[in-house]
């Protein structure tokens, strides 16, 4: 099967042309955390072509301006195509913090600040104990510095679609209001929602808009050169072919690059109808059993073989036999755990609502049976334990 590896996005061209569009006068001065992190990175590329990009301001934990900028166009540089250069950061655009500092904010540069996009986030799914000091405690700092700028035009929060907790329907809406700790399936979502409540809570004045992506896998023309994030998992079920949801449970799956490109034009467009956003494949999302058909088409799918749907308790051995044939060390406990957990997301079966995104002239997300090849060729030569390590760091 050929599949071709860097297509033209026609829905990414249509979302920077709407930005461009609808831009708000005067130039923007956006500060961005996260941009070493996998959506943060995506967004500054997504801004890398830009009028806005030579102004930007991004937060780095680095030893130097210099090491941070680096830092930042190493980032950048999983978001272009082989023989691309990045582009040039420059050591004024670097801000050299932590998350946790308590004077990360203090640098009188983002006095001039009009934009905020706030990525960076603790978002391994294990039970990390900064997950509460990064997410909760380093938002709030940031908002406070914030919230009474009168030149700010919009805050934008980047959340998670999971933040709705367990207790939904089929089809999730933007609700403002998210569910408490122990409505959640990992610390990391219930972080999150504490967040964004918080935000609501203490800073009415903040020019708040929360964006929630669904599941992001892969990069609709990269693959997983930028991460391999979940996708390793899926295609570990689509070698197993035994999973605990039934064939017919959604995957509510984008992109990153098209998360990225949505995410700015939100950023950018003067007026929103809603304080609130998913961003996801909504009604065009996936059914597991025709992601598995996909995988199947391809190497290393279990082909002939039907479709096993098995209780959680069958997914302990099922992790140890997969380690036993695998053809490298598998951290087979880890593999467990993972299989635990998107186990107990899948089984939600949840479609997250898009029609606000499409109401804003957006375009929908693309189907990741469009790019799912793309992710599998880019993934081929890469270890298990180093694609694992992008979601238990």
């Amino acid at each position: 099967m050929v599949f071709n590896l860097f297509p033209r996005s026609k829905w990414l061209r249509e979302a920077q042309e709407l930005a461009a569009q609808t831009r708000q006068p005067g130039p923007a001065r956006i500060f961005l955390t996260g941009a070493t992190g996998f959506v943060g990175g995506a967004i500054a590329a997504a801004l890398a072509d830009t009028e806005n990009f030579k102004e930007m301001l991004f937060l780095v934990r680095a030893k130097s301006a210099a090491e941070g900028a680096q830092r930042v166009r190493q980032s950048l540089a999983r978001f272009t195509p082989p023989g691309v250069p990045p582009p040039l950061v420059l050591e004024r655009q670097v801000i050299v913090a932590d998350l946790n500092d308590a004077d990360a904010f203090s640098d009188p540069r983002l006095d001039a600040v009009s934009h905020v996009i706030h990525s960076a986030a603790v978002t391994s799914f294990a039970d990390r104990p900064d997950i509460w000091r990064v997410n909760v405690d380093a938002t709030m700092r940031l908002a406070e510095r914030f919230s009474q700028e009168p030149g700010l035009r919009r805050f934008v929060y980047v959340g998670t679609a999971m933040a709705c907790g367990v207790a939904r329907g089929a089809i999730v809406t933007e609700t403002l209001r998210l569910p408490l700790e122990h409505a959640h399936l990992v610390p990391y979502t219930a972080s999150k929602a504490r967040a964004e409540n918080q935000l609501r809570e203490r800073f009415p004045e903040l020019p708040l808009v929360s964006v929630r992506p669904s599941i992001i896998v892969g990069h609709s023309s990269l693959g997983c050169k930028p991460s391999a994030s979940i996708f390793w998992l899926l295609k570990v079920v689509s070698q197993l072919n035994r999973f605990v949801c039934p064939p017919s449970a959604y995957l509510d799956i984008v992109p990153v690059d098209y998360c990225a490109s949505t995410i700015v034009a939100l950023a950018l467009k003067p007026t929103l109808a809603f304080p609130v956003y998913h961003i996801s494949a909504g009604q065009g999302s996936s059914m597991v059993g025709e992601l598995l058909q996909a995988f199947q088409g391809m190497e290393g799918g279990a082909q002939g073989k039907p479709y096993e749907r098995v209780a959680e308790a069958a997914l302990k051995q099922m992790a140890l036999s997969f380690g036993a044939t695998a053809r490298e060390t598998v951290n087979t406990r880890m593999l467990h755990k993972a299989l635990m957990l998107y186990g107990r997301f899948s089984r939600l079966n949840y479609i997250f609502d898009q029609r606000r995104i499409l109401s804003e002239g957006l375009p929908p997300a693309p189907s990741f049976l469009d790019y799912l090849g793309r992710c599998h060729h880019s993934a081929q030569e890469l270890p298990l334990r180093e694609q694992m390590a992008c979601d238990f760091k």
